[in-house]
């Protein structure tokens, strides 16, 4: 019998190869390698194929150096504990279940094929890479040393109505992806090129869709991560989300370099104790949130996401203007800690447009109460006067051209279609007359008549408004 005892106690009840102690599964790459060369290779294969068409689905303590799947509909989950593995690759294939437990792998890759459930914990993976693979429970990663992992088109796909989702529970484990509590990682890719596919299709013989599809998930929660701070990678991007659908938790975790999120569609997204010290660029993407998470979770937001860079937010929607005030906020902050005034502007006018229609949002719902009606006013008076005007402060083009247009084209327009103006000859006195007046100078060669008092009063407030502003404006921009 094989000289190898299991975790029980028990030994490996297997044939031991001539000239060793261990059967096939069991002896070392070095031993077998030493008696048999090359030819351990094949003997390990074999073996491990037979087992599997024996029904045996628990591997512990094996040395192998590939194990490939390829084209199989496996009952049962495949549990390895303890081992050694060169290389596992699933493709075109449905699984019950893949189980790592304390085990070493060089590489994982699973692609175009089906499981119910991926566990990996206490182990070791240089690289881990799933491609267009659907699930029907979780993928949980933890625990483990691991550099790189990757998942492009995976997609859960719902078996059954669990009883969190029953009750209305978001913290359901069907439809989870979770990476905790990983060390040594050097890139978490949603939805990155994988260059290798090409190289896998060709040496397997298998036709890959290699068209990506959105990660369409219930939860991606990634927490409790130790990136590999070597200085080569800190300028790299070491988290990247590209086209993820569904919910985004992150918590305790320091990120040394960039993060990105692009082209995804994110529900209530969770950031807790999480320090990025590069950039965090948020591209071309949706947010969405509802009021109780709104109330519970957003306004620990500014506290919990530490961000030493800058944050991007490029082209991107949400569905609530308290969401989307809180992260232009903290894109503000990062911007004037830095002294980019003049982008820290732009998302100071983002953010001031979101509280707007906050506002709205709020005065607009429930009964018209006479408090409500004068709450809608002062949102109309704020865009009118400090929107329409300059920007919240933030463009001196507005009342230059706001001034220009108005004084030299259309008070003139309405002083000359009412001829309410005496005594002119042409229509530069009309032109002439709505600048004094707009400058408050008065000269009294000329005098409105008729209408044209009211509308020489509204221009003259309007003037005096105007200089106001314009000053604010370019004493906040030029001189802060």
């Amino acid at each position: 019998m094989c000289e190898y005892t299991y975790s029980n106690g028990k030994k490996c009840r297997r044939k031991p190869l001539k000239g060793s102690k261990y059967c096939s599964l069991h002896i070392p790459f070095e031993e077998g390698e030493l008696l048999y060369g090359e030819k351990i290779k094949e003997i390990k294969r074999r073996a491990f194929e037979k087992a599997l068409e024996r029904g045996v689905r628990n591997f512990e303590g094996v040395q192998l150096y590939e194990v490939m799947i390829a084209g199989k509909d496996i009952e049962g989950p495949l549990i390895f504990r303890n081992s050694t593995i060169g290389r596992i690759v699933i493709a075109n294939s449905k699984l019950k279940g893949l189980t790592l437990i304390n085990t070493n792998v060089e590489s994982v890759v699973v692609i175009e094929s089906s499981i119910n459930f991926f566990y990996v914990n206490g182990s070791t993976l240089y690289g881990l890479s799933l491609c267009s693979v659907e699930f029907s429970s979780s993928i949980l990663i933890r625990n483990s040393s691991i550099k790189y992992v990757m998942l492009n088109s995976v997609e859960y796909r719902e078996a059954q109505i669990t009883a969190e989702e029953e009750y209305g529970e978001r913290g359901r484990m069907a439809g989870r992806v979770e990476l905790s509590n990983l060390r040594g990682v050097r890139r978490i890719a949603i939805n990155s090129r994988y260059p290798l596919i090409k190289r896998l299709a060709e040496e397997l013989g298998i036709e890959f869709n290699r068209k990506r599809k959105p990660v369409r998930i219930h939860m991606l929660y990634i927490g409790g991560i130790k990136f590999d701070e070597s200085p080569r990678f800190k300028r790299q991007v070491r988290l990247y989300i590209n086209a993820l659908i569904g919910g985004l938790t992150i918590e305790n975790t320091s990120i040394p370099g960039h993060a990105e999120v692009v082209n995804s569609r994110i529900r209530y997204p969770e950031f807790v104790h999480v320090t990025v010290h590069n950039n965090f660029v948020l591209k071309n993407s949706r947010f969405y949130s509802d009021e109780t998470w709104n109330l519970t979770f957003l306004p620990n937001l500014l506290a919990e996401l530490e961000v030493l860079g800058f944050i991007v937010i490029e082209n991107c929607l949400f569905n609530n203007p308290y969401l989307a005030e809180v992260f232009y906020r903290i894109a503000r902050t990062t911007w004037e800690r830095s002294g980019d005034k003049e982008k820290a502007d732009e998302y100071y006018y983002l953010e001031m447009i979101a509280r707007r229609e906050k506002l709205l949002h709020h005065y607009l719902r429930g009964p018209k109460t006479p408090r409500r009606i004068f709450r809608l006013f002062e949102v109309f008076f704020e865009w009118l006067f400090a929107d329409l005007t300059c920007k919240y402060g933030t463009d001196w083009r507005r009342p230059v051209f706001l001034w220009v247009s108005l004084v030299l084209g259309v008070f003139p327009l309405f002083y000359y279609l009412t001829r309410s103006v005496e005594v002119t000859n042409s229509f530069f006195d009309y032109v002439y007359f709505s600048i004094v007046t707009a400058t408050t100078l008065g000269y009294g060669d000329l005098h409105p008549v008729g209408v044209g008092k009211m509308i020489a009063s509204v221009e003259a407030i309007f003037g005096m408004f105007m200089w106001a502003v314009f000053l604010t404006v370019f004493a906040r921009k030029y001189m802060r």
